[in-house]
């Protein structure tokens, strides 16, 4: 044979056993770990990395509330307070996640959530929305009455003397409100002592935190444990939370982040009874994820969480804030806001609270498909595919009797300073073709895989016979191999006449 057959065979027999071999394999795998594998190591050229690294990204709504009858509140003609919502008034947020260090088993990332901050105008109420005026509470004068009655009970008696120039009411822009709120007293008091003078929602809720989180990645670590949190800014206790710790049970209390997620990235193959929980860090908490339902969305089947669920009750660390004792579907967040201020968060509307909200307001609508959030995951990746995280921030009041008349008709009320949505956007049309593929495709071909590698292997065997037979054809070879059917062998049998035959004539 020539030295070109010889290659020929050559190449057809490792063609043949590479084709055995992948079968070989593919008897013992399941293809979709495989892939799961590949994706929990989590490598740079991972096509899903660079919408990782530019994330969180999506619409930040915000709510505020007009109070239209302040001054019949003032003069005590109404005895409830009527509020007209603001809103949404939209930002774009775009965050980034600078990755410092990684190595097999997991990566330790920095997380910078409002890189980008944008007013989107046309996407607002209104394009002039910052310009309007609105009539809200003084929540300096609120928070401020709540501390004292807390702290110092016996100060209550001059308090109000001393914040005579103060109107319980302020009138301003929403511009004000969001980005710039801030009051003669905070002023003075920033001047001797630790307190910051602009208490604006948004201009405190979008600063820069220090996030850095350490995460499992790899599969030394199991897919189970994808991405779960080992540390936070090198702690395993959410920072803010570390000086109360010694007061409450650290397994009742959701201040350890081991094992919780970034609200990211979650592990592969969740099922519905799957523990998970993300880092709340506006909060300082960490958050349980409750299954709901299943959920179509763009064409994946997705498990829906809430993340705070219907008259829940806090935990124990989280139920009273400056002496006020919560209502079920609110925790504290007083020790992660601005000035340490009496803080507590809800869904938006009160939904879900045990709160008698029409004791005290007109205005509000609580409903889920508004104001519930909730995250929907796709199990088998375990990506999340939208996401709509929504709070309302409030000031829990106390019993504000032995304080002035003006202060004490907001005893006992939960006053909202604003509420959010952070609504996640698209992700990239890439990345939903390859989780449609790995979901919808590579469980169902693995049959067909193995099929192929076995006809590919005998197709490869049976074209190295014929190149090493001179080419021939495949009739040619498979008479070559099993015989020449194509002859027909005729029997003859013969038989000897036992007598004349008579011979017959016919007239």
């Amino acid at each position: 044979m020539k030295s070109v057959q010889w290659v020929k065979i050559l190449l057809c027999l490792i063609l043949a056993c590479v084709n055995v071999f992948l079968f070989v394999v593919s008897w013992g795998v399941d293809y979709r770990i495989l892939v799961a594998r590949e994706h929990i190591r989590f490598r740079q050229e991972m096509p899903t990395m660079d919408s990782w690294i530019n994330s969180p990204f999506g619409k930040l709504k915000n709510y505020v509330f007009n109070v239209t009858n302040a001054e019949e509140f003032r003069s005590g003609r109404d005895s409830r307070l009527k509020v007209k919502e603001i809103g949404p008034i939209v930002y774009r947020i775009v965050g980034f996640n600078d990755i410092l260090d990684r190595n097999e088993t997991n990566v330790r990332y920095r997380k910078h959530r409002y890189r980008v901050v944008e007013f989107l105008p046309e996407e607002s109420v209104a394009p002039d929305v910052l310009n309007w005026t609105i009539t809200s509470t003084n929540n300096v004068i609120l928070g401020a009455a709540t501390k004292v009655k807390h702290t110092a009970p016996l100060a209550a008696f001059g308090f109000d003397a001393a914040l005579m120039m103060e109107d319980i009411f302020v009138t301003d822009s929403v511009y004000y409100f969001l980005w710039e709120f801030t009051r003669p007293l905070l002023q003075t008091l920033s001047r001797i002592s630790n307190i910051r003078p602009n208490v604006a929602v948004l201009y405190n809720a979008l600063k820069e935190k220090e996030e850095v989180y350490t995460v499992n990645i790899g599969p030394k670590r199991g897919i189970e444990n994808f991405f779960r949190i080992e540390t936070l800014n090198g702690e395993v206790i959410i920072r803010e939370q570390l000086p109360h710790t010694r007061q409450y049970d650290s397994n009742s209390c959701p201040f350890n982040v081991s094992g919780a997620l970034d609200n990211s990235l979650f592990p592969p193959f969740v099922q519905p009874d799957t523990p998970l929980s993300i880092v709340a860090i506006e909060s300082c908490r960490v958050l349980p994820l409750t299954y709901q339902r299943q959920e179509r969305y763009n064409g994946l089947d997705t498990f829906r969480y809430t993340l705070l669920q219907s008259h829940q009750k806090p935990p124990g660390c989280l139920d009273t804030s400056y002496g006020v004792k919560l209502p079920d579907g609110m925790f504290d967040v007083s020790q992660c806001v601005i000035n340490d201020a009496p803080s507590a968060f809800s869904m938006p509307h009160f939904y879900g609270s045990s709160y008698n909200w029409s004791q005290h307001y007109e205005g509000y609508t609580p409903n889920a498909e508004d104001h519930e959030p909730y995250i929907l995951l796709e199990p088998v990746t375990g990506i999340p595919v939208t996401e709509k995280y929504r709070f309302q921030s409030n000031i829990p009041i106390p019993d504000l009797r032995r304080f002035s008349s003006r202060l004490s008709r907001f005893s006992n009320m939960m006053i909202p300073s604003f509420w959010y949505e952070f609504e996640m956007g698209q992700l990239p049309g890439f990345v939903t073709s390859l989780m449609w593929i790995n979901v919808n495709i590579v469980q169902h071909i693995q049959p067909y895989c193995m099929v192929l590698f076995l006809v590919l292997a005998l197709w490869s065997v049976l074209k190295a016979i014929r190149v090493a037979c001179g080419d021939l054809g495949y009739v040619v070879l498979f008479r070559k191999l099993c015989g020449d059917l194509g002859t027909v062998t005729a029997l003859e049998t013969k038989f000897q006449a036992t007598s004349a035959s008579p011979d017959v004539a016919v007239k």
